[in-house]
């Protein structure tokens, strides 16, 4: 039987390694090809890869960079002809402040990388996706902050962030209308402590976002199982083009 392939994004730490993690502990005949942005520095998808021989392959991915992008897909093509699941965990939260606040060149920057680098990176994938037998699936990796309606009216400085995560929002559920063979939806992971949250709480001077991860925050192997788990037993008629949260609920846009 052929192995199930996947290809993670932003792999190298935080939720990106933990889901590694998770499908190489827990699942069978699979190949996983984890993007990192400096492939040689990535010691801990090394270790990974040592531990679990044949199942992972470490790539080079920077979000957004199309030739990087193209060079990955190709050797992906090469080794396999198709990809059957797409975790797009690859961003970052860099900067905190109010729209008085914020620099334009901040929310570029999320933008390029959070929903641009998306989108290329879908585009880069499209041909191998299409080849999938089994159920292919595209899930980026959004977050609570891209709802309109939910948190925003609290004082969160994520005016970049959320920004960026609601319209890589749109990207999602427009790749869903638009290719009826695929399940695509946006998945928010809910409150966990990475490099990126450590480093938002360092940046909040309002404490809040502090607060919030002490109170709500989930161990990061949990959240992986559960997130794998959401992923795997997704449907395009449940959860296509809908914003879907951890704990397996649709959140409002």
């Amino acid at each position: 039987m052929a192995p199930k392939v996947y290809l993670i994004t932003g792999a190298s730490r935080g939720i990106g390694l933990a889901l590694v993690n998770e499908l190489a502990t827990n699942k069978t005949n699979i190949r996983i090809f984890t993007g990192a942005r400096n492939p040689a520095t990535a010691s801990k998808l090394k270790d990974l890869s040592l531990r679990y021989p044949g199942k992972i392959t470490i790539v080079k991915y920077i979000s957004g960079d199309e030739e990087v992008n193209e060079a990955l897909a190709k050797e992906i093509w090469t080794k396999h002809g198709y990809l059957d699941v797409i975790i797009a965990c690859a961003g970052i939260a860099s900067y905190m402040g109010t729209a008085a606040q914020t620099p334009s060149k901040e929310l570029r920057n999320h933008f390029e990388v959070n929903t641009i680098g998306t989108l290329v990176l879908f585009q880069a994938v499209y041909k191998l996706l299409k080849e999938s037998t089994s159920s292919p699936r595209f899930i980026p990796i959004s977050s609570a902050a891209a709802s309109l309606t939910e948190f925003i009216d609290l004082p969160f400085q994520y005016t970049c962030y959320g920004a960026s995560k609601a319209a890589l929002n749109y990207v999602s559920r427009k790749i869903h209308f638009e290719n009826d063979w695929l399940v695509c939806f946006p998945l928010a992971p809910g409150v966990i402590i990475t490099d990126m949250a450590n480093a938002t709480r360092a940046m909040d001077v309002t404490g809040l976002a502090g607060s919030y991860q002490d109170s709500a925050a989930i161990p990061t192997e949990e959240a992986a199982r559960m997130l794998v788990g959401i992923v795997e037993r997704a449907t395009r008629a449940k959860d296509g083009g809908e914003f879907i949260n951890i704990d397996g609920q649709k959140m409002a846009w």
